[in-house]
């Protein structure tokens, strides 16, 4: 595995190297579209080896790199993709704060568009990070609710080991609770608490009924 990834690694280098060759910045049209999502895309494979092999520096600052080519392009799934990623990068540097503004900001831009497969695994990226930030019912609500937007697309269950770790953690009764008010919200509604910050005060979008309190934190 590790020579395919240095394989891999040194082929995607030299791509990247010929994609920024003098001139290229001055193609026009189609063909300057076209070349700056070779280029975001080549960043986002390539940043992807380097956070398999603990370069997060390195992994983030391609991402970066995608991201902006991507965002002059502009195309909104290669966007999807450099946000997704330089989340898991900043997620992998311990900056948890600035991978929930990534996801936060793909997830917006998904529901935008109306791509609810897409929104719905931000929803569960943003379900990691809460996990992370030891927000045991904010985690429940997230899953929940990707799962019923995945669920019309794919059938897909979130890892047995997690689900079983909240449930031992929260309680039987806190966690279908949670459960059940996280699957209950509607695309809309799921957006919007998502969006808000991982604070009690701000767990629940106005306009939402109140999660009812168990003792479980």
């Amino acid at each position: 595995m590790q020579h395919e990834d240095a394989g891999a690694s040194e082929l995607l280098e030299q791509t990247l190297a010929l994609l920024r060759e003098p001139g290229t910045d001055e193609l026009a049209g189609q063909d300057r579209v076209q070349h700056l999502l070779d280029v975001a895309l080549t960043c986002n494979f390539l940043g992807q080896i380097r956070l398999s092999q603990g370069d997060h520096d390195g992994a983030a600052q391609l991402f970066s790199d995608g991201l902006s080519q991507a965002r002059s392009a502009p195309d909104r799934l290669t966007i999807l993709v450099s946000l997704y990623d330089l989340a898991l990068s900043s997620q992998a540097q311990g900056d948890l704060t600035s991978a929930a503004q990534h996801l936060q900001e793909g997830l917006s831009l998904s529901a935008e568009a109306g791509d609810e497969p897409s929104a719905a695994y931000y929803l569960e990226a943003l379900a990691a990070v809460a996990r992370l930030q030891d927000h045991p019912e904010r985690v429940v609500h997230l899953l929940a609710a990707a799962g019923g937007w995945l669920h019309a697309y794919v059938p897909r269950a979130s890892p047995d080991d997690v689900v079983a770790a909240l449930r031992s953690r929260m309680g039987d009764a806190a966690f279908d609770q949670a459960w059940a008010w996280g699957g209950s919200l509607g695309g809309r509604h799921a957006v919007q608490y998502a969006l808000r910050e991982a604070r009690p005060d701000l767990t629940r979008p106005e306009g939402l009924p109140e999660a009812r309190r168990t003792g479980a934190s």
